[in-house]
This record gives structure tokens, C-alpha cells and sequence, in this order.
């Protein structure tokens, strides 16, 4: 089959190219429906989960305006509360606006530490390194109460080895006087990076499909030409044509003019007949680590007030933070109950606990820290593994992907979205990046 144009991977980067170039391109993804990690769960009889946690906040008007048209009446507001649990109390996030949340005595160091690190560096962190970054613009007592156990407990892997550029785009470095503010009037909502931020609630109480998996159905219903269950089998460059399996029968799609893939940036240079070794090694370096999510189904009363999410330092609990499904649609589960995920991160190399003895690990600290009483009930527990999850951006990464890049380049293949472009992004940033690359080509091919 031949098109001008191919797109492998039907997320939601995939799919932005897809409505933008109509019938002109094919959509290949593997799975038996649209959105990769933008899909939904229901599980027990009524408890929705988003596959991973996803909240949609615009930076960009028209394409805001654009994905409001799509949605509809179910795209609602949600400017997002986070909570923070440290060893010295909570506070809502950002952190750094709220340490007025925490203890007396660790306020008054986190303001002492961070008018050091502030005014010795005239305001700039000059750092490469994370922890370097971290500790220069937080402060001693901040990263040792938040941004270092965190970090460590999210990404498995030494502060010292992730390099700087790929982490900062959600990291608000505040005013002295910001920080005054929120050391002596905490927990009060601050705009940040995220608070334009909307999520799909449907109206009707027995909606066929609920959570954010509505986004990825609203793009899929404008794509043209979107072939399901078809799993890339190899990419051969010189060619420019793409094998592909689809219920047991082989086939190739060959693409005229470019071609968008959205597959993770290692997976889609071992898939390439003409990748050369050295490139092969290189990507074999990449580090990332997978999430392990685990879904409670909770019969009782629902907590007060939990936030949307809420993260935990602690080294002792296994999760880095807790989703509470029905602050984001209140319908998220039966009028009894309430949907919780829990969030597990893991080394992308190494082998994952059996489910049982995870799950009843996340529980017990569930219930440890205040969440399942007495009179709660679990109605039922789910496992499932995001591999990769979060991309680690080490000293060697940038360069390892500017190699990748460069090779792909001449066959007119490019790799974009969050794995594509192994990277720490937002869902915006990736439809962004999907319709961004759908307009050159086209522009390209029409010039």
C-alpha cells in the first residue's frame, strides 16, 4: 500500500498529524484501539482509571479552542491540586510556594537555605548535573525534605547522572518574596505551569466511556485512515517502506513523501534493516524507568478533600504518588465508593515484583497512611506496567538522539512525541507537536 504520508503510533502525537493531514496519511498503531497511554479503565461495576495520570493544560490559544471543539460540552476545567507529603508535614504543590505547610523549624530552615542558594547565585543555577540544579536553586533544606528523596524515589537512577536540560520546563524558580509568602500564608492556590488545565467529565451518570481516553476518541473519529491491531514489524529506510502484521497476515505500507513515527526513539532505530551497530549500542544506553500502576476499587466514604494527586518522599512507601480518580470526574466510580491508582516506579531494566505481593504492599501503606479505614472496603485491585514511563535524560542522551536524528533524517522519517523524541513532555506539547509536523510536511508537499 503506498501514501504520501505514514504515521506509526496512534497516541495522541499520531493522531494530531493524522486529523491534520486527512486522507493523505495512514496511521499504523498496534493496539485494538487509538490513544497509547491516553486510554481509559473500568473495572468492579463502575470505577474508571486513566491508563497513566493525564490532565490536558493549553499554552496555545487555537489549539486549545481547536481540542475544545473536538471535546465538546465534556472537556470541563481542572485546575489541578497536588498535595506533598514529607517527613515535616504537607504542603501543596509547587512545594517551594508552600513550605508554610511544613514545621515551624523546617520552614524557617527551608527560608535560610534558599536565601543562600538565592542570593549567592544572583539567581542563576549554572548547574549541569540535577542534584547540582536542584541544590542551587532550592536550597540544602528543600531538596532534603522534597526534590532529592523524590527524585530518587521517581526516576531509580543517581541526581548526579541526569543532566539538566530536559527537566526544567515545570520547575518555577520563585522570588525571595514569593518565597516569604508562601512560608508565612501556605497552601493557598498559585498559578503554575499546569493550572489552565482541563479534563473530560461526561454528563450522564452511565457514559459508555469516561477519563481522558475521550481525548484520544475525539481525535481517532478524525483521522481517515487508521489501521488498528497492525504492529510494525521493521522499517526499511532505503525503501521508505514500513512491514507490518496485522491478525497473522504480513503487508507493507510505502510512504511518497515523509513519514511521522511516534514509537519509542530505541524501539524505532532496532526496527531500522539499516541501522548501523554503533547507533544500535548507543540507544541500547538509553535509561528510563517503568511505572507499575496499581488500581484500588474502594467501597466507603470518600476522602475529604485528598487533592487530585498526592506525592510521598518517604522511602518507605512504595508508591510515589496517589490518584484520586473521582476529583477529577466525580462520576468515576459508584456513588459508594472511589476509584484510587496508585503510582510504582521501577528500574527499565530490571524485572517487576510478583503483582500479589506489590499489591498488597501499596495497600498496606494505603492504609497506613489514613486513606482505608474500618469501614472501607476494597472491592477489587488491578496491575498493569507503562514500559517506558519516564525517560532518564542523562549527560550522553542529548547527543545519543541528535545520532538517531541525523541517521533518520535523510529517508524523511522523523520521530516526535514523548518516547519519539525521549523526552519529559506534556500531552499538550505532544498534539502541539503533532499538528506542528502534519502543516511542514503538507507545506513541504504543496510548495
Amino acid at each position: 500500500m503506498v501514501s504520501e504520508y505514514l504515521v506509526l503510533g496512534a497516541g495522541v502525537t499520531g493522531l494530531a498529524a493524522g486529523v491534520e493531514l486527512k486522507e493523505s496519511a495512514i496511521v499504523l498503531e498496534k493496539d485494538s484501539s487509538p490513544g497509547g497511554l491516553v486510554r481509559s479503565k473500568c473495572f468492579d461495576g463502575g470505577y474508571w482509571y486513566d491508563y497513566v495520570l493525564h490532565l490536558l493544560h493549553f499554552k496555545d490559544p487555537e489549539i486549545q479552542a481547536r481540542i475544545g471543539s473536538y471535546l465538546g460540552e465534556v472537556m470541563s476545567p481542572c485546575p489541578p491540586v497536588a498535595w506533598i507529603q514529607t517527613l515535616e508535614g504537607s504542603a501543596l504543590y509547587p512545594f517551594q510556594l508552600n513550605i508554610g505547610g511544613l514545621s515551624e523549624e523546617a520552614r524557617n530552615k527551608c527560608i535560610v537555605d534558599y536565601a543562600k542558594a538565592y542570593y549567592h547565585k544572583n539567581g542563576e543555577a549554572t548547574e549541569k548535573n540535577y542534584k547540582g540544579y536542584l541544590k542551587a536553586t532550592f536550597g540544602d533544606a528543600m531538596c532534603d525534605l522534597f526534590y532529592f528523596p523524590y527524585n530518587e524515589k521517581m526516576y531509580k537512577y543517581p541526581l548526579e547522572g541526569i543532566a539538566v536540560d530536559d527537566l526544567t520546563w515545570n520547575l518555577h524558580r520563585p522570588s525571595f518574596e514569593e518565597i516569604l509568602k508562601g512560608g508565612f500564608q501556605p497552601n493557598i492556590p498559585r498559578p503554575t505551569y499546569n493550572t489552565n488545565a482541563f479534563y473530560p467529565c461526561p454528563k450522564q451518570v452511565d457514559a459508555p466511556l469516561r477519563g481522558m481516553e475521550l481525548l484520544s476518541e475525539a481525535l481517532a473519529k478524525r483521522v481517515r485512515n487508521l489501521e488498528l491491531n497492525t504492529k510494525v514489524e521493521s522499517v526499511d529506510p532505503t525503501k521508505k517502506t514500513i512491514y507490518a502484521s496485522k491478525d497473522g497476515i504480513n503487508s507493507s505500507y510505502t510512504y511518497e513523501t515523509a513519514c511521522l513515527s511516534t514509537l519509542p526513539l530505541p524501539a524505532l532505530i532496532r526496527l531500522c534493516s539499516n541501522a548501523p551497530a554503533s547507533l544500535l549500542k548507543e540507544v541500547d544506553t538509553l535509561q528510563h524507568t517503568k511505572v507499575i500502576s496499581v488500581a484500588i476499587s474502594v467501597k466507603g466514604e470518600r476522602p475529604k478533600n485528598p487533592g487530585h494527586w498526592r506525592y510521598y518522599t518517604d522511602p518507605n512507601i512504595p508508591f510515589t504518588r496517589l490518584i484520586f480518580m473521582n476529583e477529577f470526574d466525580p462520576q468515576a466510580s459508584p456513588e459508594d465508593g472511589w476509584a484510587l491508582l496508585a503510582e510504582v516506579t521501577w528500574p527499565g531494566k530490571e524485572p517487576i515484583p510478583s503483582e500479589k505481593e506489590l499489591t498488597d504492599k501499596v495497600v498496606e501503606a494505603v492504609r497506613a497512611v489514613g486513606l482505608l479505614d474500618d469501614n472501607s472496603s476494597i472491592v477489587g485491585t488491578h496491575i498493569w506496567v507503562i514500559d517506558p514511563a519516564y525517560v532518564i535524560f542523562t549527560h550522553e542522551t542529548q547527543r545519543i538522539i541528535n545520532n538517531c536524528f541525523e541517521f533518520l533524517a535523510p529517508y524523511g522519517i522523523t520521530s516526535s512525541g514523548r518516547y519519539g523524541n525521549w523526552e519529559y513532555s506534556s500531552m499538550f506539547q505532544n498534539i502541539k507537536a503533532g499538528f506542528e509536523w502534519a502543516k511542514k510536511v503538507n507545506k513541504k508537499s504543496l510548495a
